[in-house]
């Protein structure tokens, strides 16, 4: 800010500075501005000039002198409107006085040297107020480069303060929030909208600058001459009005833009993710069009906003042209009445125009906060203002020594939009064993691996661990407890070894040897090039559907955790690799509770107890060999998915 005014004050002083400079070189010229001046010293020149070409031509100096005295006036207007050579016009006027030859007196005022001399002086103030011109651009030069550099700064600060702030806002928002928004919505608020946000840092340095310079620029005429200065007054408010209205068509097509935008880059995320699906079923002309449609439709609202930034400035110019010229007519009316000189009318000029271009730069301000606002708008709306999810309740707390019982007692939860996934679910599973969820799509086995992780919190009922409420316990803690393999496996783009860390930051080189040989990974990762530091790829590409599922389980039993959430673990492995981890996860299950979902009977009946979930309720729980001796629900799915009917 500092750098902005004082740069605009430097930039001020050139105004007095070109109308003494233009005075200077008026005075420097063989016409002084003055009249009586004028006459006096042109009088003086020719009558010196009648002295040298006299003699050289057989006449009367006296008569020469008069001679000269009759053709001054001629001579001086000559001069100040310069459309012809002064000695060739002063040999011919001179012809016509002393009846002589217009080329032997042109021969004369040649020998002679004869050249009308200016006020020496007046070039050397001039010198001396060129060299302060420079002197003032020479400091403002360091005050402008503070000013480009500091606000780059700023702006590349805003920007990553601003990502930060995002990014570590959306690992605060639950998981319902993700399940409404497409990624690549998200992922235009943290690039495009954030971008166009950080077009607030110019519009600082410009708010601040065109201001400067109308004040500095309008102080300068007023103190000058404020009979123009009130002239230009009279156009500001029809400016006012014009960016008043742009300003607010600019907002409502900026909004417009960056939704567009957004639409775009999800639908672009997702086309990217989906090339094998698309090529797999040939869709790639369809892809093509519905892509082309999106990008039309951004184009097209572009096209809008350019069209609202471009009338702008060339009425806010045609408004400024319409105040210059009324200012050029009123200073020709002050000149005719000898109230106004050249120079003061140059310097005046130069100050409306700045002022002219200072509401050019208020106009694009205007315009820009439009646009910065419409994003700001979006990146509250999508991110910073929707709420957190409330996960510790007081200070929250920890168990100082984990047995990892969890229980759920009456248990009923309801999604936002008021559907209910599930109704009085209540079971326990004790340390040390394991219980299966079994019941089709729909049944409601996510959401009990959801409220455990506490993604939610029931709407009614309680879950507990170790006879403690989860919402008593910090979030945090209670997710390091939990070791979670999912059906659909995420890897992130980085070596075996990070990702397999993302279970326990600070596992050592051994820790994570016992975690891969366990899931029976360590078999394929010491073949691959880099072994433990080999790179995966972005989602584990390199790796193959059982692999990548060996390096989950890997990643949930690093971390040691009390108790083990399995979501079809084996889903992805081939007989021989399922057997090895399937005896491996029962020596594993033995030393912790263990909660699984189970898509597969046969994976089911390996659990200690089994939960038979239909419409969000338990129909059954029991063992194993107890639910088949019921003959009841699980016993038919078990029979008809043994004798092959569901395979």
């Amino acid at each position: 800010m500092v750098c902005v005014v004082v740069s605009n004050l430097f930039d001020a002083l050139v105004l007095p500075l070109i109308a003494l400079s233009i005075s200077l070189i008026l005075a420097a010229a063989p016409i002084s501005a003055h009249v009586k001046e004028k006459t006096q010293a042109l009088r003086d020149e020719l009558h010196s000039e009648a002295d040298k070409i006299a003699p050289t031509m057989g006449l009367d100096q006296k008569a020469v002198e008069r001679a000269f005295d009759r053709i001054q006036n001629q001579i001086a207007a000559a001069k100040d409107q310069n459309d012809v050579a002064i000695d060739t016009l002063t040999a011919e006027l001179l012809a016509k006085q002393i009846k002589k030859p217009v080329d032997d007196i042109k021969s004369a005022l040649t020998k002679t040297g004869f050249k009308p001399k200016g006020d020496i002086d007046a070039v050397k103030r001039l010198a001396w107020v060129s060299c302060f011109v420079v002197l003032l651009f020479a400091c403002r030069y360091w005050f402008i480069r503070g000013q480009i550099f500091y606000l780059s700064r700023a702006s590349t600060r805003l920007t990553s303060d601003l990502r930060e702030r995002l990014f570590t806002k959306l690992q605060r928002l639950p998981v319902s929030y993700f399940s409404e928004k497409r990624a690549g919505e998200i992922q235009s608020v943290l690039t495009n909208d954030v971008n166009v946000y950080s077009n607030a840092v110019n519009i600082i340095r410009d708010s601040i600058e065109a201001p400067v310079r109308i004040t500095i620029s309008l102080g300068y005429v007023i103190i000058t001459e404020w009979r123009l200065a009130l002239v230009a007054a009279c156009f500001l408010p029809l400016m006012v009005v014009i960016i008043n209205r742009n300003s607010r068509k600019m907002k409502r097509a900026q909004s417009k833009v960056q939704d567009d935008l957004a639409e775009l880059s999800a639908v672009t995320t997702e086309a990217l993710l989906g090339t094998r699906v698309i090529k797999a079923f040939s869709a790639e002309q369809r892809v093509e069009a519905f892509y082309k449609k999106h990008v039309e439709s951004s184009y097209q609202s572009q096209m809008w906003a350019a069209r609202t930034v471009t009338s702008l400035r060339p009425m806010v110019e045609l408004t400024g042209a319409c105040s210059l010229a009324a200012v050029l007519v009123a200073s020709g009316l002050l000149s005719y009445i000898n109230e106004l000189n050249l120079g003061t009318v140059a310097a005046l000029l130069l100050a409306l125009d700045r002022v002219n271009q200072s509401l050019k730069s208020i106009g694009a301000v205007a315009s820009t906060y439009k646009q910065v606002e419409a994003a700001s708008d979006r990146i509250h709306t999508q991110v910073l203002d929707v709420p957190d999810q409330v996960l510790d309740h007081g200070a929250g707390k920890t168990l100082a020594n984990v047995q990892g019982r969890i229980e759920f007692k009456n248990v009923t939860f309801r999604y936002p939009d008021g559907t209910e996934a599930l109704r009085n679910v209540s079971f326990t599973i004790e340390p040390g064993t394991s219980l299966a969820l079994v019941g089709p799509s729909g049944a409601g086995k996510s959401t009990i691996a959801d409220l455990l992780l506490r993604f939610y919190d029931p709407s009614e009922g309680q879950i507990l661990m170790d006879g403690v409420d989860l919402r008593e316990l910090k979030i945090q803690w209670v997710r390091q407890q939990i070791g979670v393999v999912p059906q659909q496996t995420f890897l992130f783009a980085g070596t075996v070894s990070e990702n397999i860390r993302m279970g326990k930051e600070d596992a050592s080189d051994a820790e994570v040897l016992a975690a891969c040989k366990a899931a029976y990974a360590d078999e394929f990762i010491v073949h691959m090039d880099e072994g433990y530091s080999s790179q995966l790829g972005e989602s584990g590409i390199r790796l193959s559907g059982g692999q990548r599922q060996r390096i989950a389980i890997a990643r949930a039993l690093v971390r040691q955790p009390a108790v083990l959430l399995l979501d079809e673990a084996t889903s992805a492995l081939d007989a021989t690799s399922e057997k090895a981890v399937n005896e491996a996860l029962d020596v594993i299950m033995k030393e912790r509770t263990s909660l699984f979902i189970a898509h597969r009977l046969t994976t089911a009946a390996r659990a200690d107890r089994i939960l038979v979930l239909r419409k969000g309720e338990v129909i059954e729980t029991g063992s194993h060999t107890e639910l088949m001796e019921q003959g009841g629900a699980y016993a038919g799915l078990f029979r008809a998915f043994s004798g092959g009917l569901l395979e």
